[in-house]
């Protein structure tokens, strides 16, 4: 199978549409592997507490977290770059990721 070079986005735009229709919140999501299969294995929540709990309550953290493990495992299965950490920025009805070098995923979530 090819790597489909849209397939992060495109999921992360029906994870959206499905949970973040009215939602105003904003933040950002670090996550990575260190496991040799390239799972999901730490995640980083950088939100206001009531935007948290919002996103928690709705179903949609856990959802994010699933398509995470996912895409980490889809990226690893084609030898992409930085296919073991990233980041996911959240604004509203938006969703955007970032697949970052570990020194600056490092960098970026200890801000």
């Amino acid at each position: 199978m090819n790597y489909d070079a849209n397939f992060d986005q495109a999921r992360l735009d029906q994870l959206a549409e499905q949970y973040l229709t009215d939602s105003t919140a904003e933040g950002r999501v670090f996550f990575m592997s260190d496991s040799d299969d390239n799972r999901l294995d730490h995640a980083r929540w950088q939100f206001e507490e009531a935007d948290h709990d919002a996103l928690k309550n709705s179903g949609f953290k856990m959802h994010l977290m699933e398509l995470l493990d996912t895409l980490l495992a889809y990226r690893a299965d084609h030898d992409k770059p930085n296919a073991g950490q990233g980041a996911v920025k959240i604004r509203g009805n938006d969703l955007a990721i970032e697949w970052l070098p570990r020194s600056k995923f490092e960098e970026l979530r200890d801000v």
